[in-house]
């Protein structure tokens, strides 16, 4: 608990207001109290905001603490909300608890206040504890979506780079047979350029080729016959 409490006090009656804060500070809480009787008021303050916790009345003569809690759930909704009145029927508290009130408190029990506050404040904050708890996951699962996407992202790359290494090879594989089937064509051009004579066969006998000049002349087997 903070060292000193701020409460926003929606109470008509100043003696009312003392009585609690001396009550509080008898049980160890000591606060600063802001308190307010009317609509805008009340609204204007926790608009602005910085309390701990509100206490209000439940019947005012300009308001009501049931409009109150409405508007309260509505602008700070994680500040705890205990009614703090002289005349609460057990239906009409049941039905501010069911409408979001942390707890209710008879004046004419004020021995019950600091317990209800203490423990309006202990939920308030594991509450806090809890989203701050679930917005860290969240946060979390989200770095782990970000780093699976980017190794998605390279996995991809890699198999990317993979294919087309292979379609190197593959090309260059091609390349050099058809390089080789070339330089046999333009061997054997450059023989019927240069030495039409070894190509042809005389007639009455064969000609065999040397393996160098059949490879020239891209024809088959070793010591084939010329035709």
């Amino acid at each position: 608990m903070k060292s000193r409490l701020r409460i926003l006090h929606l109470e008509d009656s100043r003696t009312d207001a003392e009585l609690v804060q001396e009550t509080l500070a008898a049980e160890g809480i000591p606060c600063e109290a802001e308190r307010v009787e009317t609509r805008d008021r009340f609204l204007a303050a926790i608009e602005k905001g910085g309390f701990d916790i509100i206490l209000s009345d439940h019947k005012l003569p300009s308001f009501d603490g049931t409009t109150a809690l409405a508007l309260a759930r509505e602008k700070c909704p994680d500040v705890p909300f205990v009614v703090l009145s002289g005349t609460l029927g057990e239906e009409l508290a049941i039905e501010t608890l069911k409408s979001g009130a942390t707890d209710y408190v008879l004046k004419q029990r004020l021995t019950r206040l600091a317990p209800s506050v203490r423990r309006a404040l202990l939920e308030a904050e594991e509450r806090a504890e809890r989203r701050r708890a679930e917005e860290a996951l969240r946060e979390s699962n989200r770095r782990l979506e970000r780093a699976l996407a980017e190794l998605r992202e390279t996995q991809q790359q890699i198999v990317q780079q993979e294919r087309l290494r292979a379609l190197g090879e593959m090309a260059s594989g091609v390349a050099h047979d058809f390089n080789n089937a070339l330089a046999k064509i333009l061997g054997f051009n450059e023989l019927l350029l240069t030495s039409p004579e070894k190509t042809q066969r005389p007639r009455g006998r064969q000609t065999v080729l040397t393996d160098d000049e059949y490879c020239r002349a891209g024809r088959g087997q070793r010591g084939a016959p010329a035709a």
